[in-house]
């Protein structure tokens, strides 16, 4: 195989995966360590790829958001299990913030199988629709609709949500470490989200293990103020 070929395969890879290890690259390459090194540095010196410990990720488009329908099909386990999890920090009677997203979708499904009593407030017009069980009062935010995201966001959400008091918040980041902290690409997403954790007792981010390490455009709430679930915690 010729190296522009064994390069386009390990980028079409990673953009599949973001991140693989060197072991993951050699069976899909066939090819010997040497030759997989050296191709690996001469992508990271293009700047389509990033050296890490044992292997590699794509390189970073901050500001890159993908569509809800992207989302859905990605990581569908590891999102399962998050949710499961979160669901379990639940109580009767809770007042709750659902964020836009999709692991916060699979959560509002469990919710409505759930036996718990809840008021749920949300900014994602699809969890309306899940949240159906008459155990359930749910309020939607005003506000503009980003259609991509599926996400109520602007100022007239954040005036609703600022009158409201959370027991939990339950929040989606496109990045996190506790460097960093959490992060998403669009700044009136991040106003959601971060007013979101300040108004609650208790702020979870639900991510997958593909989004620790992450960075992302715009921070919206520190490490310490959240508590991360991952489907390996």
């Amino acid at each position: 195989m010729l190296a522009n070929e064994r390069k386009r395969r390990i980028v079409d890879y990673l953009k599949l995966k973001r991140r693989a290890t060197i072991e993951e690259l050699l069976t899909l390459m066939d090819c010997s360590i040497s030759t997989l090194r050296r191709d690996l540095n001469e992508l990271e010196k293009e700047k389509s790829l990033r050296r890490v410990h044992g292997g590699a990720e794509l390189t970073q488009d901050l500001s890159e958001e993908l569509s809800i329908s992207e989302k859905t099909s990605k990581n569908i386990q590891e999102k399962e299990e998050i949710a499961q999890k979160a669901l379990s920090k639940i109580k009767d009677g809770d007042i709750i913030f659902l964020d836009a997203g999709t692991t916060t979708g699979i959560l509002a499904e469990l919710i409505n199988q759930s036996h718990l009593y809840l008021t749920i407030v949300t900014n994602s017009v699809s969890h309306l629709a899940k949240l159906t069980d008459d155990r359930l009062i749910v309020y939607l935010l005003g506000g503009r609709v980003k259609k991509v995201t599926d996400a109520i966001i602007g100022s007239q959400a954040l005036e609703q949500l600022s009158a409201y008091q959370f027991n939990s918040a339950f929040v989606g980041a496109n990045g996190f470490d506790n460097e960093h902290g959490a992060m998403t690409p669009d700044h009136e997403e991040a106003a959601i989200k971060g007013l979101a954790v300040k108004q609650s007792q208790n702020a979870f981010i639900l991510a997958d293990s593909s989004k620790l390490g992450q960075m992302s455009f715009v921070k919206f709430a520190n490490s310490e103020e959240v508590e991360l679930i991952t489907e390996n915690n």
